[in-house]
């Protein structure tokens, strides 16, 4: 394949061989067959994975945030003994090594930036802990709750592009790619950090699309790509149990686990208010030979 730049963030260029070498490690990291042919269905994906994580690496650059080497090889063998579940043989290449690292580095850099720049956003006062837990006990032993997995693209204006994307990762799944896994390395959603899986929420708590999907679809069954218009979100999702809260048997989580729960709900509408804003920053820059790989909503 010829190398060319596609695209420079702060002057660092993400090139062709970046994206195909991405391309040519996804079968084996999801044990599945993927055609040479095919690579011009991934790119797109591809191309806005490796472009999001240059952009959060500046960023963290940017706020001198560093993650040191012990911190990232410790998340790295967290990472490849939970993949050796699913694959016991799987043994990594010194380039595939560098690409998951690259991703997982990409990822301590955004947790620390959003945590250290807004992380008094996310305070929780002692009134609040206490209101949680009195409309805790006031539920209903009939509320229903649903454990789910979900795979999200999030677009702009047009789902057309993220329908795209996700009618690829859709086949992979097809293919018999493990959910977890795959929704680990494409789904933007934060959940992402627990294998894309949701666990035990209110159904009411839910996006009422997302609950019609839920209503319509048997447990363990695979369903999408679906549009969620108020989201802005194109997902997959597979629908993991359901369970009223007498079946839960659930006690009150404790004052730091929902102090826990109600900081990530702020943090992320904070997180997907940064994705929009690096988006749309000024900080990259996309080629015009990039335009016969990538969407119109990509190009300068």
């Amino acid at each position: 394949m010829d190398c060319f730049v596609l695209a420079t963030v702060q002057k660092r260029p993400i090139t062709t061989l970046d994206v195909w070498a991405r391309f040519l490690f996804l079968p084996k990291m999801h044990q599945v067959f993927i055609s040479q042919s095919s690579f011009f269905q991934y790119a797109p994906s591809i191309f806005r994975q490796i472009l999001m994580e240059r952009l959060q690496l500046a960023l963290a650059a940017q706020y001198k945030i560093e993650i040191s080497p012990p911190q990232l090889e410790g998340m790295y063998q967290f990472w490849i003994k939970d993949l050796k579940k699913s694959y016991p043989s799987i043994s990594l290449l010194p380039e595939e090594i560098k690409i998951v690292k690259e991703q997982l580095k990409a990822n301590l850099s955004w947790d620390t930036y959003i945590e250290g720049r807004y992380g008094s956003d996310f305070f929780v006062s002692k009134e609040e802990v206490a209101t949680y837990k009195k409309n805790w006990h006031n539920r209903p032993s009939t509320l229903k709750h649903v454990r789910y997995g979900e795979i999200v693209i999030f677009y702009k204006l047009h789902p057309e592009e993220a329908l795209k994307e996700m009618s690829n990762i859709r086949d992979m799944l097809d293919q018999g790619a493990p959910f977890p896994q795959v929704a680990s390395q494409f789904s933007q959603s934060n959940s992402k950090k627990n294998s894309g899986i949701v666990e035990w929420t209110p159904e009411h708590m839910l996006e009422p699309d997302l609950l019609k999907i839920f209503s319509e679809t048997v447990e363990g069954q695979i369903s999408g790509p679906h549009v969620l218009k108020n989201l802005r979100a194109v997902v997959c999702v597979v629908l993991l149990g359901r369970k009223t809260q007498k079946e839960l048997k659930q006690v009150c989580p404790s004052d730091p686990e929902i102090r826990a729960l109600l900081r990530q709900e702020r943090k992320k509408s904070r997180i997907q208010q940064e994705i929009d804003k690096l988006l749309n920053g000024e900080n990259y820059e996309i080629l015009k030979g990039a335009e016969k790989y990538f969407s119109p909503d990509l190009k300068e």
